[in-house]
């Protein structure tokens, strides 16, 4: 068995300004740069067996959109896709990159664009990422690894706020989340790589929370992720660190709708708490070092019957007449919209609803009936005595922190927003109580489609699938 290679390489993605259509030439609201974008290629070879591994602040793509991306790099590359691999930050102020549906939590057309701007954009975006992956490959060499964790529990908390009526509010507070005594995950997964001096390569750092500070800002940003990468590479001799998300469906950083300022105060908090930790890490093996992907069903809630849909709609359309006569209200359905929308973004983010209601009930009349499951992709790699979950979608933190304690290895990455965005995925419980991430994020068509909610048992799929994976690989001690 060969030594591990690996090697970091790091790369500006700040997109350039339109000055109509904003940033990619996409997302007219976002006019202006606060922290440049960056982003981290990861390359890692042993005996044949090679991985290029990107984090980015990005607010990331549905899973088609993720799919042509990394084929295009691994196309660029000689290697096939399951050896690229694509994880976003899910910063909510990174603009929509061109040809994307997503946009962050921005409200804007995404149709309005400039289309020689942003073609040119996504053409300067993808040469980015395969030079950096062409230069990471050239730059392979043998590592020493290190691995440990840290905790940070003074910047995030868990927004869905159990109601008396057994319902739920997204909450946007941080005190009042707390008082809610929900689980949110603290821990900070390091791994800093070395070469065989002991000089500093690169680091991934890993952290459960939506970087949603500055949410529907004109400021294109990292938001707290630049700044705590910023002390965490100070505390390396400035190489590389990547940032990969963790399982954050269900947690929210200290301030949301805030500032740049707020931003960095959440970084600064994170990145002391990494460095810290950076100090305890212990010597692990790096070999053997393995990956793999599995497939496999998830299940979706029954088909909404005639006499649902007609009432969905009839509440959404006497919401829509109630902020006539109150343009403060925020609830409606279940959810409570962000006191921070306009009448106007409140009512586009019920139209979104009821176009796909509308869908349903045509749906319904043409005696069609959508899949009754969703196909899902978990990975896992193994790095000796280190490990990682990738999983797309925002699982909720629980689901991570519950694979992290039946996993046979010691040190445990769990990487959520990887592969592509797919929703969010509450258990059990989180599916009784409804609300935004459990029941109307699904009622989007610009996103999935007409596509039914994740029925119970989905993450108890999710969570035994991983563990069985992360049981494989740990029992890889040989080359096959």
């Amino acid at each position: 068995m060969s030594s591990l290679k690996a090697s970091i390489v790091g790369f500006d993605i700040t997109p350039r300004i339109h000055p109509k259509c904003g940033a990619w030439g996409t997302t007219a609201s976002m006019a202006e740069i606060d922290m440049p974008l960056m982003a981290r290629c990861l390359a890692l070879e042993q005996d044949g067996r090679r991985l290029i591994w990107f984090g980015s602040d990005l607010v990331g793509e549905n899973l088609l959109g993720t799919d042509v991306l990394r084929d295009e790099i691994a196309n660029a590359l000689g290697l096939i896709r399951d050896q690229v691999v694509w994880s976003t930050s899910q910063t909510h102020s990174s603009g929509a990159l061109p040809g994307s549906i997503s946009t962050g939590s921005s409200i804007c057309d995404l149709s309005l664009q400039a289309p020689e701007f942003a073609q040119a954009e996504r053409k300067r975006f993808i040469k980015a990422y395969i030079e950096a992956a062409r230069e990471a490959i050239a730059r392979l060499q043998p590592v020493n690894v290190w691995a440990g964790r840290g905790y940070c529990d003074s910047m995030s908390y868990n927004t869905r706020f159990p109601m008396p009526t057994g319902g739920v509010k997204f909450s946007r507070n941080y005190t009042e989340g707390l008082q809610s005594g929900k689980f949110f995950d603290p821990t900070i997964g390091l791994v800093r790589f070395e070469d065989k001096k002991g000089n500093p390569l690169g680091a991934i750092f890993n952290f459960c929370a939506h970087p949603a500070t500055m949410v529907s800002n004109k400021m294109v940003s990292p938001d707290y992720v630049g700044t705590a990468r910023q002390y965490i590479e100070e505390s390396i001799s400035m190489a590389p660190a990547m940032f990969v998300q963790g399982f954050c469906g269900d947690v929210n950083c200290y301030h949301i709708f805030g500032t740049p300022a707020q931003a960095r105060r959440n970084g600064e908090r994170l990145g002391n708490a990494a460095v810290e930790a950076m100090q305890t890490l212990v010597p692990v093996r790096g070999e053997p070092f393995h990956f793999l992907y599995r497939t496999f069903p998830l299940p979706r809630r029954p088909m909404y019957t005639r006499e649902e849909i007609k009432q969905a709609l009839e509440a959404r359309y006497a919401f829509i007449d109630e902020l006539k006569e109150d343009p403060l209200a925020s609830w409606v359905c279940g959810i409570n919209l962000p006191e921070q929308f306009s009448v106007s973004d409140k009512i586009a983010a019920i139209q979104l609803q009821i176009n796909y209601l509308k869908e349903g009930l045509h749906m319904i009349e043409a005696g069609e009936l959508p899949p009754s499951q969703l196909p899902f992709t978990l990975g896992a790699i193994r790095i000796g005595d280190v490990a990682a979950v990738l999983s797309h979608g925002e699982n909720f933190t629980a689901t991570g922190m519950k694979i992290r304690m039946q996993s046979p290895f010691v040190h445990t990455l769990i990487c959520g927003d990887t592969n592509g965005l797919f929703g969010y995925i509450g258990d059990d419980a989180e599916i009784i109580r409804g609300g935004y991430e459990t029941d109307t994020y699904w009622k989007m068509l610009c996103i999935n489609g007409f596509c039914l909610a994740l029925a119970k048992g989905s993450v108890d799929l999710i969570i035994n699938t991983a563990v069985e994976m992360l049981k494989i690989l740990h029992r890889k001690e040989k080359n096959p």
